[in-house]
């Protein structure tokens, strides 16, 4: 496979200035302030040498952007997805079983977590855009104060709904997930919490009456728990490209410029970097790019 060096886009961005950023990007000024304004980090540049894209990287952060220099065998070399069949808080740590074995984090763990929520996914009422209630709750608990279950169910209005172990209402497309990179055993690994398929029984008392509040819980519950980890919030109410469609051609989207999703650009050059990535999904590479964004 060919060597390459990225430039991913970190934001969000700080004061950007347009005009100086776009030449680096082969983009207009218009388009430059559209794609500063994606949440969502995505690769911006590749090139075989390394200097090249540090260069284009300083003239970037110059220009007000947030970008971070990543070699392109990292996005191929990290672990694949291993999916959690039930999750419970221990005393010792969260307990995820995966492929029916128990796997143990310690609370004192490093840990990068990234949370998606698919935009049709995205909050309690299935396709809503924005926060719930319950996120709004969730986000004003604190570690010291405890707030009880019954409170965080009246945050979001939950009395009616679905059992707290089973996978909750049917949930279009892609399922929201936690990926929680970490190191067990001294060994890299990726453990993929998928709301519509996860067991949250374990959560005991501070089980919530649906997939998606059990979701919600479980995120804030790690944040507050791991010391040494983070939460990346990113990939939240993310709104994801379509591949074109049978017939045609990334080229019929003009909008669509550089490495941009779905571009013949990106898709020749995450197969040159490593034959894993060949029609991986936006929300897989999206998450890989927030995890070594945050490195």
């Amino acid at each position: 496979m060919a060597t390459y060096t990225l430039v991913v886009s970190n934001p969000p961005h700080g004061e950007v200035d347009p005009a100086s950023a776009a030449p680096n990007l082969g983009l207009s000024p218009a388009e430059l302030r559209m794609k500063s304004n994606y949440p969502v980090p995505e690769i911006w540049l590749a090139a075989s040498e390394a200097r090249e894209m540090e260069e284009a990287a300083e003239g970037l952060t110059a220009a007000g952007l947030s970008v971070v220099v990543v070699p392109g065998e990292a996005l191929g070399a990290l672990p694949p997805r291993e999916e959690v069949q039930s999750v419970q808080l221990s005393d010792a740590g969260l307990v995820a079983t995966v492929a029916g074995a128990e796997v143990t984090l310690p609370y004192d763990a490093e840990a990068v977590a990234v949370y998606c929520t698919p935009r049709q996914a995205a909050g309690l009422e299935g396709g809503r855009s924005g926060g719930s209630g319950l996120t709004e709750g969730l986000t004003r608990r604190s570690s010291s104060v405890f707030m009880t279950r019954d409170s965080l169910v009246g945050f979001g209005g939950l009395g009616g709904r679905s059992s707290a172990a089973g996978g909750g209402e049917a949930v279009p497309g892609e399922s929201a997930f936690l990926d929680l990179y970490c190191t067990v055993g001294g060994t890299a690994r990726r453990l993929t919490v998928l709301q519509t398929k996860v067991d949250f029984s374990g959560l005991g008392e501070l089980a919530l009456p649906n997939a998606t509040a059990n979701m919600e819980m479980l995120v804030q519950e790690f944040e507050d728990r791991f010391a040494n980890g983070s939460v990346d919030r990113r990939l939240v109410n993310m709104q994801p490209r379509q591949r074109p469609m049978v017939g045609k051609r990334a080229a019929d989207h003009p909008e669509r410029k550089g490495f941009s999703f779905a571009t013949e650009a990106l898709n020749r050059l995450l197969e040159s970097i490593s034959s894993d990535l060949k029609g991986v999904s936006q929300f897989e590479l999206s998450s890989r790019l927030a995890f070594l964004t945050q490195r």
